[in-house]
């Protein structure tokens, strides 16, 4: 948001500017790149994927399956170019399904199988099992490594927690231990050594090699205690998903749940949670692959990306930062981010996304962090400032903007879509005002014209912003609404800047601002909403907000110039001009 002391911060920034202008430019684009591979395009033996490895060299190792149900491909090694395939038949590899995967300090690849436990140093194949090891149980997980280079290994249904350091084996069970189930799904360890296990049906179990303590729903916030997954990230937390019941979040003095109800999470039935190398947690769900800096909520799925399923098993990162996905039915995806640098969504790169970095300076903002990777590595410094100058001066193809009607047209009744397939017709009198507008030309609006538009998304599905150059209007008349739901963007009685757009019911109140735009001048004005906060725009300075965690769902058209009832009186009259929506949050 922009501010005095904001403002007197950049100017006297004038030496930092001189020096972005001094570095290195480098070809970036704002869509990322979904790549899918599948039986059908690629070496993948099964559209499966239950397990994701990545080794030193880049070689992503596959494991494949179907959870719940016996199948499966075998274990799939892509070196960009070439896959190979081990399967029962022609490789050590002790069974075909539920291949789960990891890759111990030595470099040798582990795969925890329905009928067995194998490592593969890429030549030889040594495969445990009960008869010849101390597992209670042929259905296992892959290890997790300590600092010791102990194997630790959760079985089920009934076979408990191994530890095998190479030669000796040690079970702890519900009988021998404090383990509180012997159906352990999951084994990670954190910062501190400490061996954590979620337990299908008795929660989540921490051993520090001598003492146990466990979490249920009886003595924590865990939300469930039959427990999917876990994972570690480097600031000591250890994140539990669950079957059913979200995900949660120990760091140490207590547990903080995520759920459908209290965060952006898409589904509370979690497949996998993994940890970059930036601490965002991903979540594999039934809905899709959510991402979570620890304030806000990403959310991929098959409408709004490239991911070809919505049942995410797991992900993996390489070095480059890309993203590796595997689904249940759509095979294997890659995702190749690439920076957002247009900050304040107006389409080019230039000194006001410029002066929005400088802003940030020396600062944990992940609206503007963006190197060296897309995610950013949690600081607003140099290797963002070489990211946003790779693009200076460009116009951006940005793929978070899901429609723009630009509003240049000088005949006709279609208002095109630059952005996506959502072109509005012109209902009423269409008086295009080619050289009237901002940005190119304008649609003037009388009074009684409006324009109706296609679905274009879910205000309650994840963050998302509208902004728009508007000129005339007055009280009570309305820019963007959508039917069946709400005015996103209107006018109220004392002509400033309101939206409806809320959680709904009896708790669901509108915002309004005190910025008046209904004064004859031309004004850009924004709404955006990043899961937590609703904020109102109005010339770049923000004019409204409060903390509003949740929208409500609404799946219909839109109209543009006009309220959702049509009432005479909401029609806008005046000019409106470059409208845009973004499946993010946008900072004009």
């Amino acid at each position: 948001m922009r501010t005095q002391n904001a403002t007197r911060k950049v100017r006297h920034s004038l030496s930092m500017v001189c020096l972005i202008f001094s570095l290195s430019a480098t070809a970036w684009s704002q869509t990322g790149e979904w790549t899918v591979y599948n039986t059908g395009n690629s070496g993948l033996p099964y559209n499966g994927v239950t397990a994701l490895a990545i080794d030193d060299q880049g070689i992503v190792w596959v494991g494949t399956g179907r959870w719940w149900a016996h199948a499966g491909g075998g274990l799939a090694k892509f070196d960009g170019t070439n896959w190979t395939v081990y399967n029962t038949s022609n490789s050590g590899l002790p069974d075909n399904d539920h291949v789960s995967l990891s890759i111990d300090p030595d470099g040798n690849i582990w795969s925890g199988t329905e009928d067995g436990l194998s490592k593969f140093d890429g030549t030889s194949w040594t495969v445990y099992k009960t008869h010849n090891s101390g597992l209670l149980s042929n259905r296992t997980g892959a290890p997790a490594f300590d600092s010791a280079g102990n194997a630790w290994i959760g079985t089920y249904p009934d076979g408990g927690l191994a530890k095998f350091d190479g030669k000796n084996w040690t079970v702890y069970r519900a009988d021998n231990s404090g383990l509180p189930h012997n159906f352990v799904c999951d084994v990670a360890i954190d910062t501190r050594g400490n061996i954590w296990a979620g337990t299908f049906g008795g929660g989540v179990a921490r051993f520090d090699g001598k003492n146990w303590t466990v979490y249920n729903t009886g003595n924590s916030r865990l939300p469930l205690n039959d427990v999917s997954f876990l994972a570690a990230d480097s600031k000591g937390s250890v994140w539990a998903g669950t079957y059913g019941g979200g995900l949660a979040k120990s760091d140490g003095t207590g547990w903080t749940p995520y759920t459908v109800a209290n965060s952006g999470l898409p589904d509370n039935w979690i497949w996998n949670l993994s940890v970059d190398p930036q601490n965002n947690v991903w979540a594999g769900t039934k809905a899709g692959l959510a991402r979570f800096d620890g304030t806000r909520w990403i959310v991929y799925n098959k409408s709004n990306s490239g991911l070809p399923d919505n049942n995410v098993y797991c992900a993996a990162f390489d070095a480059k930062g890309g993203i590796w996905v595997g689904t249940q039915d759509g095979g294997l995806a890659v995702l190749h981010p690439q920076a957002t640098v247009d900050f304040n969504g107006d389409g080019v790169v230039d000194i006001q996304d410029l002066l929005r970095l400088i802003e940030s300076w020396g600062q944990a903002d992940p609206t503007v962090d963006i190197g060296p990777t897309a995610f950013g590595d949690s600081i607003v410094d140099a290797e963002d400032l070489k990211v946003l100058m790779g693009s200076w001066g460009q116009q951006v193809q940005d793929g978070t903007l899901v429609a723009h009607w630009k509003l240049d047209e000088a005949d006709g009744i279609t208002a095109s879509d630059s952005a996506g397939s959502h072109d509005g017709t012109v209902v009423g009198t269409a008086s295009w005002q080619p050289a009237g507008g901002t940005v190119g030309g304008a649609l003037e609006f009388n009074g009684t014209t409006s324009v109706a538009a296609d679905f274009v998304l879910n205000p309650g599905a994840g963050p998302f912003s509208i902004l728009a150059w508007v000129k005339g209007g007055g009280p009570g008349q309305t820019l963007v609404s959508q039917a069946g739901g709400v005015n996103w963007l209107t006018v109220n009685a004392q002509g400033a800047l309101t939206t409806e757009l809320s959680k709904g019911g009896r708790s669901g109140v509108g915002l309004s601002s005190q910025a008046v735009i209904t004064d004859d001048h031309w004004h850009r004005i924004a709404f955006a909403w990043d899961g937590v906060n609703r904020r109102l725009y109005v010339d770049g300075i923000l004019a409204a907000e409060d903390v509003h965690d949740k929208l409500a769902d609404s799946y219909g058209k839109l109209a543009l110039g006009s309220a959702k009832n049509l009432a005479p009186g909401t029609f806008w009259k005046g000019l409106i001009d470059d409208i845009r929506i973004y499946n993010r949050t946008v900072e004009p």
